[in-house]
Formats: structure tokens, sequence, C-alpha cells
């Protein structure tokens, strides 16, 4: 058990950043440990970029954060983000499942990230 009690651990502030295809926190388009529900900690062998073998939190754990700061920068995240903030997908991306259920989640974005958005970047979805 990586952390004492049945509750989550409730962190203050995570910070994370968004890869080209989406990912967040070592959690990759479809790899099974999306649907992990119960561990807060999850291993995987098979990571889709270097290294292949990485520790990494998982949903629940990252969505039982009280503040969760999704940061990004560069053209090349420009179509992934228009993906995960305006995009209805059926199985979202990775970064779009960060959802702190009782906290805030925040996006810090530099132009050339922003620059496929459509919607207002004051009220993207999940603030």
């Amino acid at each position: 058990q990586a952390f004492p009690g049945q509750e989550p651990p409730q962190f203050d502030l995570l910070l994370l950043g968004v890869g080209p295809d989406g990912h967040t926190c070592s959690l990759f388009p479809g790899h099974a440990l999306l649907q992990e529900q119960q561990a807060l900690v999850g291993a995987l062998q098979d990571a889709p970029k270097a290294p292949p073998r990485r520790v990494t939190m998982t949903l629940p754990l990252l969505n039982s954060a009280r503040s969760v700061l999704l940061v990004a920068a560069g053209a090349a995240k420009a179509p992934v983000l228009k993906r995960i903030l305006e995009g209805k997908e059926e199985f979202p991306l990775p970064a779009a499942r960060v959802r702190p259920r009782s906290g805030r989640l925040r996006w810090l974005l530099d132009q050339e990230a922003a620059k496929e958005l459509q919607l207002p970047l004051e009220n993207p979805p999940g603030n």
C-alpha cells in the first residue's frame, strides 16, 4: 500500500505536463492503467516512449487533488490541446481525464499551444 488509510491522500497541488499524444503523468492513450479504479499508483512495463518501465500515480489519486495545474507549451501541443479542451471524444485522452472531484483544474498554455482553440480561454471545460 503506497499511502496509509482508506481514502486517497489529497495533494494540495499537482503540476502536470501534457505530451503531444495527450499523455500525462505516464498515463498513455489506450493503456490499461487508464482503467484502474482502486490502486493509487501503478507500474508500467510497456510505456510507448522511453523509458518503458515507469511508476506513476493513477487517475483516482490525480483526481483527488485539491488543485491540478496542467502545463503545455509550443505549437506541437496545439492539435492535442484542441482535442482535450474542445473535443467530445468517446474515449478521452489521458490529460482530458484529469478532473479533480472536489478541487480545481487549471491550464497554463503559451500562445503557440493555444493557437487552435476556439473557446474563451477563461472558461475551459473542467474549470
